[in-house]
């Protein structure tokens, strides 16, 4: 007879219970770690302080205000020789476009196209990557919400090939950071979900993929 002694069956189960909940716990702590990372990053991109010009210009359209208006100033102070609003409401007119922003008309009807296919971010990334290689545009600003541009240089990386991309983050409005506001805690935590699906289902981008060249958002300078 063995001088070792067996664990019962409730012994074994009670042994899985423990190891199950630890595993539970360690990925909640892993993903709530990930979570404050991905809030502060965004909480603290800005726009490059010295912007040079690109190619094209590009607005991906969605929640969080300013992007239009931002894109069409980059226009207008001639960043990029057109600009692609992509994502826009089918009911949503060039003239509309045109009240919306500070653009002079003979700039707007000449350089501005609008995207109707693109329905959400992966739409998005797959118009711009059609609209600058038909073009033959090599750089390209990409302008959209700092919440969201962590997801759109993961999709845009696997949609848009060998394309230098220099991100263009449009800022909370007010500055709020996420800890303090409670709309923009359930939006940032929508947002990362979406974003680790985004790593799961496209690897991250890297030159090695033949993926986008991204310049980084330098950081807010000191005073």
């Amino acid at each position: 007879m063995s001088s070792k002694s067996k664990l019962s069956p409730a012994a074994k189960r009670r042994g899985w219970l423990r190891f199950i909940a630890f595993m539970a716990v360690l990925t909640l702590l892993i993903f709530a770690i990930g979570f404050i990372i991905f809030a502060h990053k965004v909480d603290n991109l800005r726009p490059p302080s010295n912007l040079s010009k690109a190619d094209g210009i590009v607005v991906w359209t969605g929640k969080g205000g300013g992007r239009l208006g931002t894109g069409a100033d980059l226009l207008r102070l001639n960043k990029g020789e057109r600009l692609l609003i992509s994502g826009v409401n089918a009911k949503t007119s060039l003239e509309t476009i045109k009240d919306l922003v500070i653009l002079p008309n003979a700039k707007a009807d000449c350089c501005i196209d609008l995207d109707y296919n693109a329905e959400n971010t992966i739409g998005n990334a797959r118009e711009t990557a059609s609209w600058a290689e038909a073009l033959g545009y090599e750089h390209i600003i990409l302008v959209t919400s700092s919440y969201h541009m962590p997801r759109a240089q993961i999709e845009i990386g696997a949609a848009a090939g060998r394309i230098k991309i220099t991100a263009y983050p449009v800022i909370s409005q007010d500055g709020t950071k996420w800890y303090n506001d409670m709309a923009r805690f359930k939006r940032l935590f929508q947002e990362y979900g979406k974003l680790l699906l985004s790593y799961v289902r496209s690897p991250a981008t890297k030159a090695s993929t033949g993926a986008p060249l991204l310049e980084n958002v330098p950081a807010p300078e000191k005073p």
